[in-house]
């Protein structure tokens, strides 16, 4: 339907109402700050859904500006509708909410009578309500601003170019400039090693970007010749730069993806690799021999799980969350399964069951399930560039390739919907995990290794939908989980999968569902 602006003008009235709003709720509190923590928690959290709203004033006036006259799917304007409404909803729930604050309450809020703890609990359900809105509202604009502005010819800059100033603009970066080459390549040996050196393992920076940062190294490539030229090398570790250039305008909070601020050349073993900076409030895992060590998820598959199921679904769409960025930058990950998920502990957490904490009644796995990062961006690329259609065949990691992917060579062209295969066979496993007689399926030699491609993709369809023998994932996870795990194995390789749909049929659901719970 042709856009006007009109609709996303009226959002923007709905968001400076909303901001509005809660800066009165914030000042009706603040005297209660220290007399009450709950008010203080609530008082902070509304402060922070302040800022997104006021910087989403920013985005949605962009869109408008350049939609005038433009063509956008049905599924954006449904999307549209049902983000907008929502948040009028929350707008009017609000604002009675707000003004029983200021005329009621007064010194009681902070009491503990019945009223002003339901008055409280109120608050927080609703301030819970509008940080899920801003959470999905965020996606999912991106994802029209990023369609709006591609369909305009933009003289001089590339689809890849105009995707990636997109993805800044997400990141409240709009005033940054592209990273210069020079300043992504760090010196190997500014990094001092944590942990047991592997394919990837935890480092300390000595000199750059900071002295003592704590960062994660991560091999690209297998060792190249001893025998290239200068240029050839360079050739080589040029992937590994443009790829350290997308990943160092990432907010890992918001993709869910770790930010890198560079790569190296470690020329005695004649390979590259991409450095992740560790997020602030996160820590390494500790091996029983006391070294730093980094969790995967295939670790973690290895053990039960005693989580909620809330954690699991919201885990998922953690994923699904770090590979739609991925995708807005034009950029396919080609390698998503548990070994290249990365989960961290919470460093206070961490603190506190070093002192004997009973770790059951702290937050830590396998009680609770921390938030994943994507990595093992090893063959990760560009959607422009060729793709070299090669696979090395192992069996452990076919199991989460599209079967048109699976041979070592003459495979289709990898896309964007090859990802999404992947996803669903991680998803799955996530489902299955904790399932009595749980088996992780890097562990199932006897059904996978040496199967063809579609038997492979036909044994996982059958333990989504379940046996007489074995449950589905449906038991475990519910109906509608099933039915999007379907929904990825099914793809068509060489389906093209809008960003607005695979939103509606995969992220948005998950996001729902986890919401829900």
């Amino acid at each position: 339907m042709p856009v006007t602006g009109f609709e996303l003008f009226g959002l923007i009235g709905s968001i400076k109402a909303t901001a509005d709003i809660i800066d009165n709720a914030v000042r009706a509190l603040k005297d209660y700050h220290n007399s009450d923590d709950d008010i203080r928690r609530l008082c902070f959290a509304l402060k922070a859904d302040s800022v997104p709203l006021r910087r989403f004033v920013k985005v949605l006036s962009d869109i408008s500006t350049a939609a005038e006259g433009l063509e956008i799917s049905e599924e954006d304007e449904e999307l549209h509708k049902a983000i907008a409404t929502h948040l009028a909803s929350l707008e009017a729930r609000f604002r009675e909410k707000v003004a029983k604050l200021s005329v009621d309450d007064g010194g009681r809020l902070a009491s503990r009578s019945a009223g002003a703890l339901w008055r409280k609990r109120d608050l927080e359900k609703l301030e819970k309500e509008l940080g899920d809105w801003i959470r999905r509202a965020w996606v999912i604009y991106a994802a029209i601003d990023a369609e709006i502005k591609t369909s305009i010819t933009t003289s001089g800059r590339n689809l890849s170019e105009r995707r990636m100033a997109d993805l800044v603009n997400l990141f409240d970066r709009l005033s940054a400039r592209p990273v210069k080459s020079e300043e992504l390549l760090k010196p190997f040996n500014a990094l001092k090693a944590q942990g047991e050196p592997a394919r990837r393992f935890a480092v300390i920076s000595t000199t750059q970007p900071a002295a003592g940062t704590r960062l994660i190294f991560e091999y690209m490539y297998k060792p190249y010749s001893d025998n290239l030229t200068a240029d050839e090398i360079d050739l080589i570790g040029s992937a590994t730069r443009d790829l350290a250039s997308v990943l160092y305008h990432s907010n890992p909070e918001q993709t869910r993806i770790l930010k890198s601020p560079g790569y190296c050349h470690d020329s005695s073993t004649r390979r590259f690799g991409l450095i992740y900076e560790l997020p602030s409030s996160k820590t390494w895992a500790v091996s029983s021999a006391g070294h730093a060590r980094v969790l995967s998820l295939r670790e973690l598959l290895n053990r039960v799980p005693h989580c909620p199921l809330n954690h699991k679904l919201r885990f998922c769409c953690n994923i699904a969350q770090a590979m739609l960025y991925v995708h807005l930058v034009g950029w396919v990950h080609k390698s998503i399964r548990p070994d290249n998920i990365l989960v961290f502990e919470d460093e206070a957490i961490a603190a506190k069951e070093a002192e004997g904490a009973d770790s059951q009644y702290q937050r830590s796995f396998p009680y609770h399930l921390s938030s994943p990062y994507l990595a093992g961006f090893e063959y990760a690329r560009s959607v422009k560039a060729l793709s070299d259609r090669t696979s090395d065949a192992e069996w452990r990691v076919n199991i989460y390739r599209h079967p048109k992917r699976q041979h070592l060579v003459q495979n289709e062209e990898y896309t964007m919907a090859h990802d999404i295969y992947s996803l669903g066979v991680v998803f799955l496993e996530l489902g299955l995990w904790g399932s009595n007689g749980f088996i992780p399926f890097q562990k199932r030699e006897a059904i996978f290794k040496g199967a063809p491609a579609d038997d492979v993709k036909d044994e996982l369809l059958v333990m989504c939908r379940g046996t007489k023998k074995a449950d589905g994932v449906a038991v475990f996870m519910g109906k509608r989980f099933a039915d999007l795990i379907e929904y990825c194995l099914h793809i068509d390789e060489k389906q093209e999968v809008p960003t607005a749909a695979f939103i509606r049929e995969v992220w948005l659901k998950l996001d729902e569902i986890s919401s829900a719970l």
